[in-house]
C-alpha cells in the first residue's frame, strides 16, 4: 500500500535527525569548515601560477634566442654556453657534456619560475587590468631583470673566474632583447594567472 506524502516527509525527517545524531557522535559538528573561495589574497595560488607562467616565458625567450641564432647561422646553444661560464668558466664554451647543458637549462628555467612568481604576486596585488598596462609592466619587469643581471650578477663573474665572459661574449642588445621577450610574455599571459574561483551553478 502506497504511503502518503505526509508519511514520506515524516520518515525523511526521522532519517535526517538520525544522520545528525550520528555526525554529532563522530564529532563532525566540531570539524573545521573549509571556506571557498579562500578569504583575502590567495598567495599560494599566485606563487604556483606565477612559477608556471615564468617557465612558459623562459621557454619563449629561449626559443626566440635559438631561432635568432639559427637565422643568423650562429650556435643555437651559445646562450647556454655563455651563461654556463658562470659555473665552469672558459671550459663551458667548448664542452659538449649533456649534463652541463641540462644544469644550465634547469637554472635558467628555475630563475624564470621564481621571477614569474614574484611578478604575478605583485601584479595581482597592485596592477589594474588592461592589456597595455600589463604589457608595459611586463616589459619594465624584464628590463629590471636585465639590469640586475648586467650590473650585479655578471660583474661578479671576474671574482670567480678572472674574466667576465657574460659581458664580453653576450651582446647587450641580445641580452636586453631576451629579457624583454620574457617580460612581455609574462604581461601577455597575466590574465591566465588571475584567480577566478569556481562557483557551482544553482538551478
Amino acid at each position: 500500500m502506497a504511503r502518503s506524502k505526509e508519511e514520506i516527509l515524516a520518515n525523511l525527517e526521522e532519517h535526517r535527525a538520525a544522520v545528525a545524531r550520528l555526525e554529532s557522535e563522530l564529532g563532525a559538528g566540531d570539524a573545521v569548515q573549509v571556506k571557498w573561495p579562500p578569504a583575502g589574497f590567495y598567495l599560494t595560488y599566485y606563487v604556483v601560477a606565477g612559477a608556471t607562467l615564468g617557465i612558459l616565458a623562459s621557454l619563449t625567450s629561449f626559443a626566440c634566442h635559438v631561432i635568432g641564432s639559427l637565422a643568423t647561422h650562429r650556435d643555437p646553444l651559445l646562450f647556454l654556453r655563455v651563461y654556463g661560464t658562470f659555473f665552469l668558466g672558459a671550459s663551458a664554451l667548448t664542452t659538449d657534456d649533456l649534463n652541463f647543458f641540462m644544469l644550465v637549462a634547469v637554472v635558467h628555467f628555475s630563475v624564470g619560475a621564481t621571477a614569474g612568481a614574484v611578478f604575478l604576486v605583485l601584479a595581482n596585488r597592485y596592477l589594474a587590468e588592461g592589456l597595455f598596462l600589463q604589457l608595459a609592466a611586463g616589459a619594465a619587469y624584464g628590463l629590471l631583470m636585465w639590469a640586475v643581471n648586467f650590473y650585479l650578477i655578471a660583474r661578479l663573474q671576474p671574482l670567480l673566474w678572472g674574466q667576465s665572459f657574460i659581458l664580453e661574449l653576450m651582446p647587450t642588445w641580445v641580452a636586453l632583447g631576451t629579457h624583454l621577450v620574457y617580460g612581455l610574455t609574462l604581461g601577455l599571459l597575466l590574465p591566465l594567472g588571475r584567480f577566478t574561483p569556481y562557483r557551482p551553478v544553482v538551478r
